[in-house]
């Protein structure tokens, strides 16, 4: 097992470590389960055993020779390489574990499920997977268990300019921006080769990448998992900021003299970067730091209840399709749920009486029952219901794609409006004004502040 880590793909190892999410660790890894749903022969003789009444057989343990990776853009990479033509079949496994030397130094990793995307064919004469981690997240620990001083998130797709912090005199500005989360400080930070990669970015090498990070310190008594759910929130309320998927792929638990204790690996769904933010600065008192003081906890609320849960992840995808019907479908998805449930929320409706409802209904009640301000002009001529009913029946756009683009964009604009209203900001958003970028208190819906390419 003398082969690189990262074989097949050793001729790319530089590429796959620049950037990375993760840095390389290489080591022996052990595969306790694996199905065989591609093998016909052999899922033909399970069922056989099984009809007979016989015990299913367990597959032997293998091991192989392995190398762990987390690259700039995509989820993490498990590479295992054997010392015969033995290879794992295309398919799901389980409780793979590894023992090897790391950056942060030995450490041990388990996987409960994994995914093998690629394999060697017969013609080769030493067998290698790759596989992706699943379902579970995957857990390194380094060294003895250590008390927890510090947690620190690598975070998809958020970015800023400048933040807050201490100006660097040779960058004249700030790299570290901090807020108060439920009395909590939470530090973002760029990572280092922040400027190189954001450049690479908006070329189009990366999709998606980990231009920052955030730390917050650990409390007394609190879990792995309550830490991993306040990043995750964290990570959250920024994905409604930037309008895109802000996963978590790498979170680091540190001790007090900043070394690794644990890292937890997760397999967070991606949107391509996009540098959007509904804040117009960030760093200023009325931008992030008065979002994440004022709505924090208010946003933990509703990412835990029933009701409000899938709005986030609705708000974080629409923009992700790659057509514009697609898109105008989610967004109206969005705007029936926000208006639903604040209907339901407000004990205007049941439940199953405002999913009767046609939009044209929702957002007359939203006038009346909730008070809300709806101007005319986000309904002039019916487009908005024209528009709804072809994206979700699978008909042609009625308007021009110039006209529908920017009636996207505005109704994109309200809902995120109204969302962070219901979260309690009342700060100034980014709009546009007379075709220009502008911004506006958050409850401002005159057309002047919401049409675009007026």
């Amino acid at each position: 097992m003398s082969q690189s880590p990262l074989h097949p793909f050793h001729e790319e190892a530089v590429q796959l470590q620049r950037h990375c999410k993760l840095g390389l660790h290489t080591g022996t890894a052990r595969v306790g389960r694996i199905s065989h749903n591609d093998n016909v022969l052999l899922n033909w003789f399970r069922q056989l055993r099984g009809n007979a009444g016989l015990p299913e057989e367990e597959s032997a343990e293998r091991t192989f020779g392995a190398g762990f990776v987390v690259p700039a853009s995509g989820n993490a990479l498990l590479f295992l390489n054997s010392s015969t033509a033995e290879t794992l079949p295309r398919d799901f496994g389980a409780d793979l574990t590894m023992q090897g030397d790391s950056p942060d130094g030995p450490f041990t990793l388990h996987c409960p499920q994994f995914y093998v995307h690629a394999r060697s064919d017969r013609r080769q004469q030493r067998g290698w997977a790759v596989a992706t981690p699943v379902n579970e997240t995957l857990v390194i620990s380094y060294g003895q268990p250590r008390p927890i001083a510090r947690v620190e998130a690598v975070i998809n797709n958020f970015d800023f300019e400048s933040g807050n912090g201490p100006i660097e005199l040779a960058a004249g500005h700030s790299k570290v921006l901090r807020v108060e989360a439920a009395g909590r400080t939470v530090e973002f930070a760029w990572r280092q080769g922040h400027d190189h990669l954001k450049t690479l970015v908006e070329a189009g090498v990366y999709l998606s990448p980990a231009l920052t990070t955030f730390s917050f310190p650990a409390w007394e008594d609190a879990s792995d998992d309550e830490l991993f759910d306040f990043a995750l929130s964290v990570a959250w309320l920024c994905a409604v900021v930037v309008r895109q998927h802000t996963g978590v792929p790498v979170l680091a638990f540190l001790d007090e003299h900043d070394r690794v204790v644990k890292r937890l690996i997760g397999n967070p769904v991606e949107s391509n970067y996009r540098g959007d933010s509904i804040l117009p600065h960030m760093q200023v008192e009325h931008g992030m730091p008065k979002l994440f003081r004022d709505c924090f906890e208010e946003h933990v609320r509703l990412r835990r209840s029933p009701l409000w849960s899938r709005l986030c992840v609705l708000i974080a995808c629409i923009e992700d399709p790659p057509y514009v019907e697609q898109k105008h479908a989610t967004l109206m998805a969005a705007i029936e749920l926000l208006i639903r449930n604040s209907l339901v929320e407000g004990k205007h409706l049941t439940a199953e009486a405002a999913e009767r409802k046609t939009l044209n209904e929702l957002i007359g009640a939203a006038r009346i029952a909730l008070r809300w301000d709806v101007p005319k002009h986000y309904t002039a001529g019916d487009r908005h219901r024209d528009l709804r009913n072809a994206v979700a029946h699978g008909g042609d756009l009625p308007y021009d794609p110039t006209t529908v683009r920017r009636d996207f964009d505005k109704w994109y604009l309200f809902l995120l409006r109204r969302f962070l209203m219901r979260l309690g900001f009342n700060g100034p958003v980014a709009c546009p004004q007379r075709g220009f970028a502008a911004m506006s208190r958050v409850d401002e819906f005159g057309e002047e502040h919401n049409a675009f390419g007026a």
